[in-house]
């Protein structure tokens, strides 16, 4: 059990001593260079009721309880270091992604999606989860649309889009078959054919009508961040944004989301 944790559990039996002493070690910076007698001193209580304090809050001893502190104050330390340092690597996916964002594109996306009898998305593992995501964003806003991550339904699904439907796949890789295969039959179908990926892999992106380039985390030189995902919900983030300035899908966003609030 970490120090803070102790001092909750135990703090109902402190003397004013002991909440002295107890205000004091939250706030102490130099604790590993301290003995028993130093802070002590620095507290302005006796050594015995420091020893009294550890044994309250179930320490062995003073130094057992100054080496839980320093051990909770460094995992502490890594926890702020870790999150300064995803915090970087979510700004630098965003602001690469940025950079490969052309304004006039996301105009022209966002009106097909608006103009379409009927919007199909599709995706394989996450690039499936960014899928459903987004079909979920703007079913509530009005739009027909399904999303398939299923390698199978999603090639049989394309099989029945017309010209007036659109298709968007992402694909992280750029190379997954059954996306591949999909793509192919909404293009044959004479859908218009939308393509999210970092990879500006030429099998599919020549079947694209829009090609939408989005960063790669690889780029990120961390094996242990792996989130594959950042790029692609910025990207949805800034369509969604676009396609919400449309009067009737905020209309119908909201009639939606009152019906859940009323019924769901």
């Amino acid at each position: 059990m970490d120090f803070e944790n102790r001092l909750q559990m135990y703090s109902s039996e402190f003397t004013e001593n002991d909440r002295k002493i107890a205000g004091h070690l939250l706030s102490e910076k130099d604790i590993a260079q301290k003995s028993i007698t130093d802070l002590a001193e620095v507290i302005d209580v006796s050594p015995s009721s420091i020893t009294r304090f550890c044994k309250k809050i179930q320490f062995a001893s003073f130094q057992q309880m100054k080496y839980t502190i320093l051990a909770t104050s460094t995992e502490k330390r890594s926890i702020v270091e870790d999150v300064d340092r995803v915090s970087n690597y979510y700004t630098s996916i965003i602001a690469s992604t940025q950079q490969f964002m052309d304004p006039e594109q996301t105009e022209r996306i966002a009106n097909e999606l608006i103009a379409a009898k009927r919007v199909l998305f599709c995706g394989i593992g996450n690039s499936g989860l960014i899928a459903k995501e987004f079909n979920s964003r703007i079913e509530r806003m009005g739009i027909d649309s399904t999303s398939i991550t299923d390698a199978h339904a999603m090639v049989m699904k394309s099989a029945l889009l017309h010209e007036e439907d659109v298709f968007m796949c992402f694909s992280y890789t750029g190379k997954t078959q059954s996306v591949l295969d999909a793509t192919q039959q909404a293009k044959e179908c004479g859908a218009r054919v939308i393509v999210i990926t970092t990879n500006d892999s030429e099998e599919l992106t020549a079947l694209a009508d829009e090609v939408v380039l989005i960063a790669n985390h690889v780029f990120v030189d961390d094996e242990k961040f792996i989130n594959t995902q950042i790029s692609s919900l910025f990207y949805l983030d800034v369509l969604t944004y676009r396609l919400l300035e449309d009067p009737r899908l905020m209309e119908q966003r909201k009639k939606t989301l009152h019906a859940l609030k009323r019924f769901g």
